[in-house]
């Protein structure tokens, strides 16, 4: 059986951060033939700048396709793609117009993501998050079939002095992906 899974890292968040870093060794060692994707991004400001951001997000699915065509990945019986901020966005893109089979991890999206039909998706999200609103995500994802887990942290999950629980959240996503396997 192809299982596939493919990493769509954020800026600054490779996929030798913990969070993709653990995701990607499950599935490795749940047999899936892990896609570890890049980006060149241009230096933009994007925390407050909308159309910035559609930019930089558009830039990273150029990039993305021209590394996914490599792959048969809609041959593969299984499927996931795990996001991470604007990897986010880019995995529910290439989902919506070329992936339609794929599940959804998405590990701190910008709220862009939620524009499009992540149906089925779960998203976790830090609530001291400084790039989310965590009352607008909600909201965002109640008028979706998603399930949204909002845990104290940072835009990396993470809380400052806190290494015990850092850990058990990386504990709890690796656990809602090995759910969605």
């Amino acid at each position: 059986m192809e299982k596939r899974a493919v990493l769509f890292p954020g800026i600054g968040y490779h996929c030798d951060k913990p969070l993709l870093y653990y995701c990607g060794k499950l599935l490795q060692d749940e047999g899936y033939q892990v896609i570890k994707l890049k980006y060149v991004l241009p230096d933009l400001d994007i925390k407050n700048n909308h159309d910035q951001r559609m930019v930089l997000f558009e830039e990273a699915c150029l990039q993305v396709q021209a590394q996914l065509c490599q792959y048969d990945l809609n041959d593969a019986q299984e499927l996931i793609f795990v996001g991470k901020s604007i990897g986010c966005y880019v995995a529910a893109k290439q989902r919506v117009k070329t992936y339609k089979k794929a599940k959804l991890l998405l590990l701190t999206p910008l709220i862009e993501t939620l524009t499009m039909n992540i149906d089925g998706a779960v998203i976790f999200s830090g609530l001291e998050d400084p790039w989310v609103n965590p009352a607008i995500l909600r909201q965002k994802a109640q008028e979706q079939d998603v399930k949204l887990i909002q845990p104290h942290g940072n835009h990396s999950l993470e809380v400052k002095g806190n290494y015990h629980g850092n850990l058990k959240r990386i504990e709890e996503v690796l656990d809602a992906l090995k759910e969605m396997m």
